[in-house]
């Protein structure tokens, strides 16, 4: 009956870390890809305003 338990353990110990890793991942990259976007965005507006 242990193995079961440490098993099941295991399995939620793992899951949970792997939530952890990619929603710091996507948080991450996803910062990146709108400092990104801001900083075309703010480019594209300086050229309408030239024109």
């Amino acid at each position: 009956m242990s193995f079961w338990i440490f098993l099941w353990k295991a399995v939620f110990i793992v899951g949970v870390g792997l939530f952890a890793v990619m929603a710091l991942w996507v948080s991450i990259g996803g910062a990146k890809d709108v400092k990104k976007m801001l900083a075309k965005m703010e480019i594209d507006a300086k050229d309408e305003e030239a024109e």
